[in-house]
């Protein structure tokens, strides 16, 4: 059967390839592919005994529909876990959504119609780079560099766009331990990104999957706390600070746009047994959220170890030509290869020789990244992430 007459227009034109997550690695092959949380650091022991626990005093809640938003016990730990944060919220800025994905999913189909213009940081995530070319948005990319998302370039995208009188419907940013770049977005351009989303009257979607796992430095205030009730939706998830395969995620935003993010997400609600086990993982006898805060505490040195094992080995057996970022916090490292090696082009010398990654070029828009490479430090342990380096850095040397 010719289904290509059938496929809706979003469907039936070609996308570039895609590295599915979950893919598996040949045997023997070290993948410093994709950004998983480390399977060893999921509190099992704890989960069992807070679903059992969940299941005899929460059963029928759990077990049956819940409500769109978000379960109230749910919401409320949200309330106080952003109040720590700096974070003014309550219930009605708060939606609950299967995974960070589906953030940004919804706040795509309430945003763009096709041709519709957006910004997004160059590199960004592949997979709103996805969401974004399904809703046949029109995508502009402004760079980023050591301090992140570089502002003055932001302004001159915006303004070229207004000379053409177009104003794009938002800004996707990963401001802290951006994927893939790893780097973090400077006190002084969050206040200026804020500045031109409101001379520009558009929105920024703030992609904050990350900021929880800071190894060192300063927390930086989110753009959201910038500009709460303002020009900020913030996409937050639980699957790097709890566990990925719970699929759960939410949404903050400004109370005047829940209803109609409520109107757009149809799928009956979030798993109620996933946001009630997550409420009583979290909460202790007294009610305070003391276990999910010493969790988080300890993944952050599960993680802090293994960005210092990758830097190391970086060091230790990287050509001179060869430069990568310093993350204070997240999954990954950024590299650059020397001039004249292509990263699309040395994966399958490197997948003979032991190890995978993402090229670069998979996080642009435009025709650019050859010679990058996202690392990924989060998934395996401190030993294999050396000898992943150490295979990939031969073949680096090799090619050069």
């Amino acid at each position: 059967m010719d289904y290509q007459p059938l496929f809706a227009r979003r469907a039936a034109k070609p996308v570039p390839a895609l590295f599915r997550a979950g893919a598996a690695s040949p045997q023997g092959v070290i993948p410093l592919t994709y950004g998983f949380p480390d399977p060893g650091s999921f509190p099992i022991e704890p989960l069992i005994e807070a679903a059992t626990r969940m299941l005899r005093e929460r059963g029928r809640d759990a077990l049956q529909y819940g409500p769109i938003a978000g379960p109230e016990p749910f919401l409320d730990l949200l309330v106080e876990k952003l109040g720590r944060e700096g974070i003014p919220a309550n219930r009605d800025n708060l939606l609950v959504t299967s995974g960070g994905s589906q953030g940004i999913d919804l706040v795509t189909h309430l945003l763009v119609d096709p041709g519709d213009s957006i910004v997004v940081e160059a590199p960004t995530f592949i997979g709103a780079l996805q969401t974004f070319r399904n809703a046949e948005a029109e995508i502009h990319e402004a760079p980023l560099d050591a301090q992140g998302l570089d502002t003055s370039a932001l302004a001159e995208v915006l303004d070229r766009l207004a000379a053409q009188g177009r104003r794009p419907k938002f800004i996707y940013t990963i401001p802290t331990f951006q994927n893939p770049a790893g780097v973090t977005l400077a006190a002084e351009r969050r206040r200026a990104l804020v500045e031109l989303t409101h001379r520009h009257g558009t929105l920024i979607l703030e992609d904050d999957a990350y900021s929880e796992l800071r190894f060192e430095g300063e927390a930086l205030p989110s753009l959201y706390a910038l500009d709460p009730e303002g020009a900020v939706i913030q996409v937050r998830t639980f699957s790097k600070i709890l566990a990925a395969g719970l699929r759960l995620g939410y949404l903050v935003t400004p109370k005047a746009l829940l209803p109609r993010l409520l109107q757009l997400k149809v799928d009956v609600g979030t798993s109620p047994f996933a946001t009630h086990l997550a409420t009583a993982f979290s909460r202790d006898a007294r009610g305070r959220l003391d276990p999910l805060l010493a969790h988080i505490k300890a993944l952050r040195a599960v993680y802090r170890e293994r960005r210092d094992a990758m830097l190391s080995a970086l060091e230790e057996y990287a050509p001179p030509e060869v430069a990568w970022t310093y993350p204070h916090g997240g999954f990954f490292t950024w590299l650059t290869l020397p001039e004249g090696l292509d990263a699309g082009a040395l994966l399958p010398r490197a997948t003979d020789a032991g190890v995978t990654y993402i090229p670069g070029a998979s996080y642009f828009v435009t025709a650019s990244g050859a010679r990058n490479i996202r690392l990924a430090f989060s998934f395996l342990p401190p030993a294999e992430l050396v000898e992943g380096v150490k295979r990939l850095c031969f073949v680096i040397q090799k090619a050069r």
